[in-house]
């Protein structure tokens, strides 16, 4: 994968697929090609609002909304995810298109002001980039001991958000396998440490 589509070089992501496993019926993705396509799309049609990126305004393309599924997924096509967490706000509408194109269930993870009937875990953020902690809340019985997990968002930038669902996955008795993203707005040590794969950088959107 090259480097500018967001795969860190040691993403275990990318492997020789299981022959067996719960994932098996997934579909074949083909990681250049699908992310290739969707990145020179996305980043022609991403808008900008008050020369910001406007992620609202891809989801409100139905031509570039058909894509971000599997590019999002194509870098975990092998790691048989079994359960895509998806944060809130916008994580479970990407994490939903996500789950279809691996064949993995979706689990929600909510601001802890939303209502979520039966959550009983609960993890607090460091301090996101609006620089105030966030509380997150999910359902024990969502994650399994031995899913294997992958979480989406649309952005990283600090990282916060995501290692604290990280954190919920670890409490579950589940593997956290990596992360994938739309926008990356971060540093390689987030990257690494979160193993996150993004579709386009926040630089090439805003410098076009």
């Amino acid at each position: 994968m090259p480097p500018e589509q967001g795969v860190a070089g040691s993403n275990p992501a990318v492997g020789t697929p299981s022959p067996t496993g719960p994932c098996d019926n997934r579909p074949v993705i083909d990681p250049v090609d699908v992310r290739t396509a969707a990145r020179v799309a996305v980043l022609a049609g991403f808008p900008l609002v008050n020369d910001h990126p406007d992620v609202a305004g891809v989801l409100r393309r139905p031509d570039l909304l058909a894509q971000l599924g599997p590019a999002l997924a194509a870098p975990f096509a092998d790691a048989r995810i079994t359960a895509v967490c998806a944060p809130e706000a916008r994580g479970p509408i990407l994490g939903a298109l996500v789950a279809v194109e691996l064949g993995a269930g979706l689990v929600l993870v909510r601001k802890d002001e939303r209502n979520h009937p039966g959550a009983d875990r609960r993890v607090v953020s460091a301090p996101t980039w609006r620089g105030a902690s966030e509380s997150f809340q999910t359902r024990s019985w969502d994650i399994e001991v031995g899913d294997r997990v992958l979480v989406v968002d649309d952005w990283v930038t600090t990282g916060s958000s995501l290692r604290a669902v990280r954190s919920l996955v670890h409490e579950a008795g589940a593997e956290y396998v990596g992360a994938s993203v739309l926008v990356h707005k971060t540093d390689a040590d987030t990257v690494d440490d979160l193993q996150v794969a993004w579709l386009v950088r926040f630089e090439e959107i805003v410098g076009r």
